[in-house]
């Protein structure tokens, strides 16, 4: 037997799963509808139009809610992807993804809110769009224009 054989095989169990048990799945929505992911009535919502296979996108995603959780507004975040299931579950399980994320792949939300490209931010009042970010704009600036937006409207 070779001297390194027993580390081999142990890292080789544990890269399998078989050594200790594993953490659960997170759990993750994913849901139809707009009304299922913020059922009318239940406030804010931000909207984040964005894609698995665009680094800046998720980088949005996660962003917008760092900036809502840190800011204190009482606003939901709602991602809106176009993917196919399989992967958009991987994605937000891997990434540990607790707030509900909209299915759109008839682009019905995308249609609504005049969604062409992604990223893209919509703040919603009821079901109304009262801002939408500029696509043009540098990451940096979106978060900050954003910030503006939710101070103006939630502002203590």
């Amino acid at each position: 037997m070779r001297p390194g054989f027993p580390l081999v095989t142990a890292a080789a169990l544990v890269a399998a799963g078989f050594a200790g048990p594993a953490e659960p799945p997170v759990e993750v929505r994913i849901c139809s509808t707009l009304d299922e992911a913020a059922p009318p009535g239940s406030g804010a919502v931000l909207l984040v139009f964005f894609s698995i296979e665009c680094a800046v996108c998720y980088d949005e995603l996660f962003e917008a809610r760092y900036l809502i959780d840190k800011g204190g507004w009482p606003v939901k975040v709602v991602g809106v992807a176009l993917e196919l299931r399989d992967d958009l579950q991987a994605f937000l399980e891997k990434h540990a993804w607790t707030s509900p994320v909209v299915l759109d792949r008839r682009k019905v939300l995308f249609r609504r809110f005049k969604v062409d490209a992604v990223p893209r931010s919509v703040l919603l009042l009821g079901r109304e769009a009262v801002f939408r970010d500029d696509p043009y704009l540098g990451p940096e600036a979106r978060r900050k224009e954003l910030a503006k937006w939710l101070t103006r409207f939630f502002s203590r």
